[in-house]
């Protein structure tokens, strides 16, 4: 495995449950604002995506966060909610089976710190579906989205991203999907 620049910080720790895969960002904004953006519908329409949807989030325990894509090709994700402890922690299941997202928030003195952990039950499954590069990608438009300039998804980016986790094993080489990346 090579090492990774620091810009790419994703980790990925396989587990006797298959695998986790992690991020770990400190961001110069107060809990609430983070919390808002990754619970709020509308914030999460504007940076969560690489595809325009209607956003919809019953925020407790049982409730549904519901992706509903727009578009000629439109899909629809529902994840249910596992976990909710307002400001702080927010678990939810994701679109593969089994598999699940947490967000953890913790106060410091500059804003706070986001810690996302997906764990997965087939680590090659979230590999060749380039998770971790989703996530890096999904994450590189959160702080635009705090300071209110949400920005497009960034297929070049991706691409980028993915040619360097690719140097881990944290994903395929982007020549190896195709023309789908």
């Amino acid at each position: 495995m090579s090492t990774l620049p620091a810009a790419y910080d994703g980790t990925f720790e396989r587990t006797a449950d298959g695998g986790v895969i992690r991020f770990e960002r400190h961001l110069p904004f107060p809990v609430r604002d983070v919390w808002a953006a990754i619970t709020d519908p509308a914030r999460l329409a504007d940076w969560w995506l690489p595809f325009d949807a209607d956003v919809s989030v019953d925020l407790r325990e049982g409730g549904e966060m519901v992706f509903a894509g727009r578009g000629e090709e439109p899909m629809t994700i529902t994840c249910t909610i596992l976990r909710v402890e307002p400001p702080m922690l927010l678990e939810h299941t994701h679109v593969d089976a089994a598999s699940l997202m947490r967000w953890e928030l913790e106060p410091v003195d500059s804003g706070c710190v986001l810690r996302l952990s997906h764990f997965v039950t087939d680590p090659a499954t979230a590999i060749e579906r380039c998770y971790v590069v989703g996530l890096h990608a999904s994450l590189a438009r959160l702080v635009p989205c705090l300071e209110g300039r949400p920005v497009e998804w960034d297929w070049e980016a991706f691409a980028v991203a993915q040619a360097q986790y690719a140097l881990a094993g944290l994903a395929p080489a982007p020549d190896a999907q195709g023309d789908d990346v």
